[in-house]
């Protein structure tokens, strides 16, 4: 009877380490948002995205939407609307999408939806393609 307690003893000990000692599971922070840029094509757009419409004339534009602040791993889901040209990225493995051959008078709206931990949160942004009368933007 003595060696069952010892060795029941001894297994609720090792199960009560391994909890105890387990990593805590990342988790969303609430932070992430999705940002944006837009550049003259074929010139790819800056990797940390922040203005999201066009500041000079040209005669197509490419776009880039990227999760920041991120905090961990995560999974990703990409919506771009159908009829859109994907460059790069806009995968599950990939925190960024770039659009390209996009024309002055445009709107496109990209939307992610993120995962970590078994959370989930989705993020949108929309890249805004003016047009250009020369080298300012035509009066609306």
């Amino acid at each position: 009877m003595h060696k069952i307690l010892s060795a029941l003893a001894i297994a609720v000990l090792t199960i009560g380490f391994t909890v105890s000692t387990a990593a805590p599971a990342s988790a969303l922070t609430g932070t992430e948002k999705l940002g944006c840029s837009v550049t003259p094509s074929p010139t790819q757009p800056n990797p940390t995205p922040k203005i999201c419409t066009n500041k000079m004339a040209a005669s197509s534009y490419t776009a880039d939407f990227q999760v920041l602040n991120e905090r961990g791993p995560y999974s990703y889901a990409w919506s771009v609307p159908a009829g859109y040209s994907i460059l790069s990225g806009c995968t599950s493995a990939l925190d960024y999408c770039i659009i390209n051959n996009l024309v002055s008078v445009q709107q496109v709206s990209v939307s992610v939806t993120i995962t970590q931990a078994g959370q989930s949160a989705t993020l949108a942004a929309s890249a805004i393609i003016n047009a250009y009368c020369g080298s300012v933007p035509c009066p609306q």
